[in-house]
């Protein structure tokens, strides 16, 4: 997993993992919000047929934090990505957050 190195209030840690092509894994992050206002955050993966993340949708409260889960099926090696989108809202459900037209998506 790669990253960008601009400042951003979504914090990821770790920020990196590796995968054995052969035999797959898992690897938990944690998400953590370093703003002052909510989050609502989407998780989207270049490759659905291999990885599956938990969550895909969540909320964090300004402080708060989530556990991020990657696994990773045995498969062919190849360069995938996975991305977290953000933005700041005031819903109460993260889909709803990603169904306005009107703000911008920050990526992580």
């Amino acid at each position: 997993m790669m990253y960008d190195s601009e400042d951003h209030s979504l914090f990821l840690t770790p920020r990196v993992c590796y995968f054995s092509a052969a035999k797959g894994g898992a690897s938990r992050h944690m998400m953590v919000n370093g703003s002052s206002q909510r989050m609502a955050i989407k998780i989207k993966c270049s490759n659905n047929e291999i990885f599956r993340v938990s969550p895909v949708y969540c909320l964090l409260e300004p402080g708060g934090s989530q556990r991020l889960q990657i696994v990773r099926d045995p498969g062919e090696a190849k360069t995938d990505k996975i991305v977290l989108l953000y933005r700041y809202t005031t819903h109460s459900n993260p889909r709803e957050a990603f169904h306005e037209k009107e703000n911008d998506d920050s990526s992580f």
